[in-house]
């Protein structure tokens, strides 16, 4: 549709989707990670002269962001941060030229698609326990893990929140807005969606935050749910679909993760 629209000259050039809108809000997002790095390298420094032990200072922070809300907050404001870039980018995109953007669409269809990312977490669970049980897989899962880790039980609405609201939301703006428009227009909609999909998995990082079989196993689920969403937002023209289907995905597995720590003790 963009290719035809653009040979017959009723879209401006400024009005599609470009390269430059793909890579923008990945640089948005590093240079502020790297802001927050920065930050935390001059801060040890200054607080050294001020006689507070470096040595103290990085252990602090290091149990600091070991806490599950505020590894939550960092990731919300980066997230943050690349919607106001994404949301710059969709205003000046026509919109016949965004494969879907955040259209209303009936209760029904989200009802449907948010039953299929609990059913697609439920599932994984369960084949993930198996392969545990079996001893075809050995779990990595560190019980201080930043996501999912220890801490108060009033972290952990933060923690859900980020994991199933606003991550969901600027994931599916950037991969089923963003970049699998630009996809489509350049290598049509079949091949844009399997390759949004590989790169939505990919930049997950599973493969090397979870060591060996796991990991790759973990980034093929993330790639099935970018296929998926994909498909909705293909389908719908609407990216709130992908958006229950995800947001269900990564809340059904976020609250199984967290109900242990919420017994602890009982």
């Amino acid at each position: 549709m963009a290719e035809t629209a653009e040979r017959d000259g009723t879209w401006r050039r400024y009005e599609l989707v470009r390269w430059t809108d793909v890579i923008v809000p990945l640089e948005a997002g590093l240079v502020f990670m790297g802001l927050v790095i920065v930050t935390f390298t001059i801060a040890l420094p200054i607080l050294a002269a001020h006689g507070v032990a470096s040595g103290q200072v990085s252990k602090n922070i290091g149990g600091l962001m070991g806490q599950p809300m505020m590894a939550q907050l960092v990731t919300a404001i980066a997230d943050l941060v690349l919607a106001f870039f994404l949301w710059r980018i969709a205003r000046r995109v026509a919109d016949g030229a965004m494969v879907a953007r955040f259209r209303v669409v009936r209760g029904v269809v989200l009802l449907l698609a948010a039953l299929g990312g609990l059913a697609l977490a439920v599932l994984t669970t369960v084949a993930l326990v198996q392969l545990y049980q079996r001893g075809i897989l050995k779990p990595h899962h560190d019980p201080n893990d930043r996501m999912f880790g220890t801490g108060p039980v009033y972290q952990f609405p933060v923690v859900l929140i980020t994991i199933a609201a606003i991550a969901p939301f600027v994931e599916e703006f950037y991969f089923r807005g963003i970049l699998l428009s630009w996809l489509c227009r350049k290598i049509y909609v079949v091949p844009g969606a399997i390759v949004s999909a590989a790169i939505f998995a990919l930049l997950h990082f599973r493969y090397l935050s979870v060591p060996g079989t796991e990991g790759w196993m973990l980034t093929g689920l993330i790639g099935i749910v970018g296929l998926v969403n994909a498909t909705l937002a293909i389908r719908t023209r609407s990216l709130w679909p992908p958006f229950a289907f995800h947001a269900a995905y990564n809340g059904t597995l976020a609250g199984m993760a967290i109900l242990p720590f919420l017994f602890e003790g009982h």
